[in-house]
């Protein structure tokens, strides 16, 4: 049932398995140099952590995220954009907008004080309505919104301190 393997050919085995390690750390390395998180000499293979990577790391930021700052975060952002930017974070992709929320999200979004230009049924305005919430201390008035509020409660800090790093 089982294919015996030979003693000679578990050299061969683990060449392969370093092979495919070295790959992935190749890889994993030129996509962090790209987000300028490293700096990645892919001649020697040597790589050297940049400030923004420490910065990364720290707050536990993902590299999508840093992209999408790198590419859009400007001095001259006012609140808007910056909200905006906020929940367009790789972070927040798992969030989805549910049927029972819609409701409840139209009744914030009259009572935050920076309008959304998206359209409800994006995640990126529910995580933008409830980021305006948390900062203006806006209670919700159902419970179908409350796990993401903690949610954003618990994450809010550190992109913004990400944020006023950059």
């Amino acid at each position: 049932m089982f294919q015996q393997i030979s003693i000679l050919s578990l050299p061969v085995l683990f060449l392969i398995f370093c092979i495919f390690v070295l790959l992935q750390v190749h890889s994993a390395a030129n996509l962090l140099d790209k987000n300028n998180l490293i700096k990645y000499d892919r001649k020697t293979g040597y790589f050297q952590v940049t400030d923004l990577g420490r910065i990364a790391s720290y707050y536990y930021i993902s590299h999508g995220t840093i992209s999408t700052y790198n590419e859009y975060l400007k001095p001259t952002m006012g609140d808007i954009e910056l909200c905006r930017l906020f929940s367009l974070s790789e972070e927040f992709k798992y969030v989805g907008v549910r049927l029972d929320e819609k409701m409840e999200l139209a009744k914030l979004l009259d009572r935050v004080p920076i309008p959304v230009k998206e359209s409800l049924d994006e995640p990126s305005a529910k995580i933008n309505v409830l980021l305006q919430a948390y900062i203006s201390r806006l209670k919700l008035e159902g419970h179908s919104l409350s796990s993401d509020m903690v949610y954003i409660q618990q994450v809010a800090p550190f992109f913004f301190s990400v944020d006023c790093n950059l």
